[in-house]
């Protein structure tokens, strides 16, 4: 693998993460109603990490696959 390659699999294993803390604070709002400043918090920040991951991760993947194109005859 290349040191894009590396950064790209680095940045997917970010999103899964942030996508699965995601998935369960929805199934925790799901089952159990929290509520407040902190869980506001909480919600705010994880939406924040998804976002960035995701956006990295589609950065990276683009970056990827020019460089993998202009490297073609």
């Amino acid at each position: 693998m290349t040191t894009g390659a590396h950064r790209v699999a680095r940045a997917a294993g970010r999103l899964k993460a942030a996508f699965t803390v995601a998935v369960g604070m929805n199934l925790a709002e799901a089952v159990w109603d929290p509520g407040g400043m902190v869980w506001a918090a909480a919600r705010l920040a994880a939406t924040t990490l998804f976002t960035i991951a995701l956006v990295a991760y589609v950065a990276l993947r683009v970056l990827e696959w020019r460089r993998t194109r202009s490297e073609r005859p």
